[in-house]
């Protein structure tokens, strides 16, 4: 779990986007996004047994928006002030990342 675990919580909970800056795959440089908080799995919901956030990124190109961050991966997490609806949400996407399935619905940590 990350230690700003939390401020996740809060955006799912609030249904607000955050701000996330994470260490990319390429090069591990650090990436920052608006994205809106799905759900934390302890690798029950994956069946991999990993931790791992879930997200909708909407900075990231058409097609690749769903997103999965291991607690490592992420270097901070802002609450912003931007709601988003699950009518954003609402399209067909390629999994990002290591991702395997698609989010049927924002459910709380």
């Amino acid at each position: 779990m990350h230690s700003e675990h939390d401020i996740f919580a809060k955006g799912v909970e609030q249904r607000r986007r955050l701000k996330v800056i994470f260490l990319g795959n390429e090069r591990r440089r650090n990436v920052a996004g608006q994205c809106a908080p799905l759900y934390y799995s302890r690798g029950k919901v994956e069946g991999d047994g990993l931790d791992c956030y879930y997200l909708w990124d909407f900075d990231a190109d058409e097609g690749y928006n769903f997103m999965a961050l291991s607690p490592s991966q992420i270097i901070s997490m802002e609450l912003t002030e931007h709601a988003f609806s699950l009518d954003e949400l609402d399209s067909p996407v390629k999994p990002a990342g290591n991702a395997t399935k698609s989010p049927s619905a924002v459910s709380n940590t």
